[in-house]
This record gives structure tokens, sequence and C-alpha cells, in this order.
């Protein structure tokens, strides 16, 4: 983060859903040192009471720990609900929870479709309905990122179901900017490659991604950390970032190219 960006957000109020682990972590982590006051939601609450720890420790700021589930449309309201209780107000939301599991479409049944697509994809707008009604209500406005993956411009093996939860929530981010920015909500989404989290790292120990060919094809000659998601996130959130509705971000040194 550099300095000018170091106050960006002091006052505002962010929710960061999955913001136990991995990017949605980062990003939350990020937006406390910027100045915000943070709330994360997941649904394991041992893992979001250590990261707000972390993330307290980092940045000084309280930070709120709302367990819930994005794939239960109440839960989503209540994370919001939860965060207006605490904070008196809302600025920005990042959906950031998503379930990934390698499954060939031949494997791929009823109950797993559905978890994905309700997790990936019925779980951000639940979220975001919940916040542009509250916003819409009282003449705000705002700014929601969706946190997609390359992989919904690209096919691969086992991700089908991956694959097409993400183009569908491409599509669904730039019918909410069409929809909602001529009341003053702003949506983004960003499309990250591989990301070093420790699931990642796991894969790369565990031989079931190979990191040496992973490398050699990505122009970049690395993966992304977290603070490069982090980083874009918070650009597209600010007020730099004004007149940006509908995309979809790249953030993975070029990954997607090949």
């Amino acid at each position: 983060m550099t300095a000018d960006a170091a106050h960006d957000f002091a006052g505002k109020v962010a929710i960061v859903t999955g913001g136990g682990t991995g990017v949605g972590f980062g990003v939350a982590r990020a937006f406390a040192r910027a100045g915000a006051h943070m709330a994360i939601a997941g649904r394991r609450k041992a893992t979001l009471t250590h990261a707000a720890a972390a993330i307290e420790e980092a940045s000084g700021a309280p930070v709120l720990v709302v367990e819930a589930d994005v794939a239960v449309e109440a839960d989503c309201e209540r994370i919001v609900a939860a965060t207006l209780e605490r904070f008196g107000a809302l600025d920005i939301l990042v959906n950031n929870a998503a379930r990934f599991a390698l499954v060939p479409l031949i494997e791929a049944d009823a109950a797993e479709a559905a978890r994905v697509l309700t997790i990936n994809v019925a779980g951000p707008l639940h979220c975001a309905r919940a916040f542009a009604k509250w916003a819409f209500e009282r003449g705000r406005g705002g700014a929601i990122v969706n946190i997609s993956s390359i992989a919904g411009a690209r096919p691969a093996p086992g991700c089908g179901l991956y694959s097409a939860s993400k183009a569908a929530l491409d599509m669904l981010t730039r019918s909410m900017a069409l929809e909602w920015a001529p009341k003053g909500m702003r949506v983004n989404a960003v499309a990250p490659g591989h990301v070093a989290t420790e699931g990642v790292i796991e894969d790369f120990r565990a031989g079931r991604l190979d990191e040496a060919a992973m490398l050699s094809r990505t122009p970049a000659r690395r993966i992304a950390d977290v603070d490069d998601i982090a980083d874009a996130v918070l650009f597209l959130c600010s007020d730099r970032a004004r007149h940006i509705m509908g995309q979809v971000l790249t953030v993975d040194g070029g990954e997607g190219f090949v």
C-alpha cells in the first residue's frame, strides 16, 4: 500500500466475507490498515477469531466477527445487520467467500452443483442486495467488489462448476453495476489467477500443482500474493476509481494469457 493510500478509508465501514483466511484475510487486513472499520464473516468462528486478532494487531482497530454461511440468505442479511448495529453505517462490501472443488463434470451431481452456485453466485447476490437495500432507502451509495477468478473466462479440467459460477458472477457484477450505478452504488470485480495462499502452497508441496511449470508459463514469473489482490480491491473501492463500474479487473501476472 502506498503512503497516499494509508488513510483512504478512515471512518469507512467495510465487510469482507470469507475474511478469515487467504485472500479475504489479506483484503480485510489492508482495509483495516487504511483506517476502515472492519467486519469479517465466515463459517468457522475459531478461524475468524484468530484472523480478527491478527488484523487488530496489525491495525490497532477492533474487528467485528460474524459467524455466517453465505449459502443462507438470512445469514447474508444478518452479516449486514450485525455490521450496521456495531458501526452504524456501511460503505463497502467485498464478496470473497467461495467454494472451490475439483469435480469432473461427469461426477457433478445436483447437490454439488447447487452448493457451488449457491455460495459463489447467490451468496454475493444476497449480501449485495442486503447492503444495497439499506443504502438506497437512505439515499446513500457505496462500493461492492466481487472476488471472481480467471477461471471464469477459461475452462480447466475438473473446474467446470467453479468456472461456470465465476462466469456467472462476472455477469452478475455487470448487471448490478448497470442497475445500481444510477443510485450511487459502484460494483466491480477482481479476477485473480493463482494466489500464494496456504491452500495453494500446500498443493505445491503435495505435488497437486506443478509450481515450476506454472511459473514458467506466467509472464511475471511469480504468482500473486494476497497483497496484490488486496491493492486491486482497495483501488476499486477508493475515490480514485470513482468512474469505474461493472469491470472485471484481472490480477494474474499474465497467467491467463496462456
